[in-house]
């Protein structure tokens, strides 16, 4: 009905969505291009890699909780994200998914007493398996810094 207020449209997919876009530098020519995206589709990619090398057909850990992850390391700090710190803003990402996955909690960006991995029941196995998973990379790439 016109005249209305919209706020009821307001979601947290459309708050993500500025946060991302601002990341990004999108916002204000000033602001230039950041790492962000590139940091969040690294850790996506390794997601998707670990899930189709170990042919699982649940994948429990999705990528929005990889985004989360991203999304609260660049609310720490988002004066350190140009695209010349692009390889420690994903080592970064990479030490923040494993210590979550270790601690089992993943914070729900704007519900900050929800924990993400409580949503769903994940078999001891694949939290194993995809916890060396990551910190595999995270060897990898520490050395290479």
């Amino acid at each position: 009905m016109p005249g209305q207020c919209k706020w009821w449209r307001l979601s947290f997919s459309a708050v993500e969505k500025k946060i991302v876009f601002s990341a990004d530098g999108t916002l204000s020519q000033s602001e230039g291009r950041t790492c962000y995206k590139d940091v969040l589709r690294l850790l996506k990619d390794n997601l998707a890699e670990f899930y189709e090398n170990n042919y699982m057909a649940d994948k429990n850990i999705c990528s929005y909780f990889v985004k989360t992850i991203v999304l609260h390391l660049w609310e720490e700090d988002q004066s350190s994200w140009s695209e010349s710190q692009l390889l420690d803003r994903y080592v970064s990402a990479l030490q923040n998914t494993v210590r979550c996955l270790d601690e089992k909690y993943i914070e729900h960006f704007f519900i900050k007493s929800e924990n993400l991995l409580d949503e769903k029941e994940i078999p001891d196995q694949e939290l194993d398996m995809i916890k060396r998973y990551f910190r595999n990379l995270l060897e990898n790439y520490s050395r290479a810094k």
